[in-house]
């Protein structure tokens, strides 16, 4: 690839994640004088040196070596990066509430055993919302655009709420069971037979639960 190309990402993504060049080459363990030739364009690196980069960055590396802009919400790592630095400018309690859950809930899908294709469909998404595009401190966008990543984690990933079958089938069974267990004119039998059902069905929430668990679909939202 182009030298110029991948000298600019290289600062674009150092600038995202907050590092020196001093750090930079410590993380990566390529001296600090490779890493300010590759960003002043004056040397094109190895493969191995691309490859040591790119692990210190956290990214693949064909983000740096496919052309296209570098944007400060461009991947997960650095949307986190970017949220914090917002928080840390304001004072505002529903301010700080929101961008805390947003960051929250990113590092916890962070912290996930993402497949490749989880990871990608989740950091398109990111750069979808244009996070830095939106006004400062601008509470009902951001509010807005966490509700839209947890409508997309639920219905394009798969991704429930912890205990998301549970509660349900318990609101719902139980709730009727009990009305149907107050009612004076129905016998005992069938009101213990109405209890058995609703039993049952929050049992299978429960094993429904187990089982989104053990395939780590489940996610506190």
């Amino acid at each position: 690839m182009k030298t110029k190309k991948l000298g600019q990402k290289l600062k674009e993504l150092r600038a995202t994640r907050g590092m020196s060049q001093e750090y930079l080459a410590e993380e990566s363990r390529v001296s600090l004088r490779t890493i300010q030739r590759i960003e002043s364009n004056e040397s094109e690196p190895t493969g191995e040196t691309i490859k040591r980069i790119a692990n210190a960055l956290d990214v693949p590396i064909t983000e740096l070596t496919n052309s296209g802009a570098v944007t400060e919400t461009s991947d997960l790592k650095a949307t986190i990066i970017y949220l914090k630095k917002q928080l840390s400018k304001t004072n505002e309690k529903p301010e700080i509430k929101v961008f805390e859950k947003f960051i929250v809930l990113l590092e916890r899908l962070k912290d996930k055993d993402l497949s490749i294709e989880q990871t990608e469909s989740i950091e398109s998404y990111l750069r979808y919302l244009e996070l830095e595009k939106i006004p400062s401190f601008n509470n009902e966008i951001y509010k807005q655009k966490l509700a839209k990543l947890k409508r997309h984690l639920r219905s394009k990933l798969g991704f429930v709420p912890n205990n998301h079958y549970t509660t349900w089938t318990a609101s719902f069974s139980l709730s009727f069971a009990i009305a149907f267990a107050i009612q004076s004119n129905i016998d005992a039998y069938l009101k213990l037979s109405v209890a058995s059902v609703a039993l049952f069905i929050v049992g299978v929430g429960i094993f429904i639960d187990m089982r989104m668990r053990r395939l780590e679909r489940t996610f506190s939202f």
